[in-house]
């Protein structure tokens, strides 16, 4: 059982280190295709710009909320399973 949460442990870091690097790439390839190559009038890069921000930003809040929600989340469970081990010992 060992084995596998180790496996799981580092396929779910890999994951996270390719999350991360594609929240870095994504906003520069997908400028490259929304900006046209010739000027018709209509520029809509700064609008682009600022959706790309504004992903990156909530992107970024939503991994400290998330980070800081399974660290709670590991506290309160790593207590309930001493306390319930704490019990059985003392019956």
């Amino acid at each position: 059982m060992q084995k596998v949460t180790n496996y799981l442990q580092t396929i779910l870091s890999w994951a996270f280190v390719g999350a991360v690097l594609m929240t870095l790439i994504a906003p520069t390839v997908s400028r490259l295709l929304i900006s046209a190559p010739v000027s018709f009038g209509v520029n809509c890069e700064p609008a682009a710009n600022w959706s790309m921000s504004a992903l990156i930003r909530s992107q970024v809040i939503g991994l400290v909320l998330g980070g800081l929600s399974g660290v709670f989340a590991s506290i309160y469970f790593r207590s309930k399973s001493k306390s319930v081990v704490n019990q059985d010992v003392k019956v």
